[in-house]
C-alpha cells in the first residue's frame, strides 16, 4: 500500500504489558485502550507530506494515538496517520 495525500504508512510499535483483571471477562469482548500518544515506525511518506524529506523509512516517531486508522486490504492491516498528528521523532 501506497500512502496519498498527506499520509504515513506506520508500523506500530507494540509494548509487551501484563494485563490484569480484577474480574473475568467473556471471551467474547474485546477491550481495547487507546493511548493519547504511541510510537511507530515509518514505513513509506506520500509525497505529499511535509514530511517527505525529513522521515526515512525505519525512524521512530510519536504521534497521537487515537489518530491513527486502521484499514484492512486485501487482507492485509495498515496503519495509516496524517502528517498533522506527528509530534516528534525518536
Amino acid at each position: 500500500m501506497t500512502p496519498l495525500n498527506r499520509f504515513l504508512l506506520v508500523n506500530v510499535i507494540e509494548e509487551e504489558e501484563e494485563k490484569q483483571t480484577a474480574f473475568y471477562l467473556p471471551e467474547d469482548v474485546v477491550v481495547t485502550s487507546k493511548k493519547p500518544h504511541e510510537v511507530v515506525e515509518v514505513v513509506d511518506v506520500s509525497t505529499e507530506s511535509k514530511f517527505y524529506d525529513k522521515l526515512l523509512t525505519g525512524d521512530k516517531i510519536v504521534v497521537e494515538g487515537h489518530m491513527l486508522t486502521k484499514v484492512d486490504v486485501f487482507g492485509e492491516t495498515a496503519h495509516l496517520i496524517e502528517d498533522n498528528y506527528i509530534l516528534g521523532k525518536c
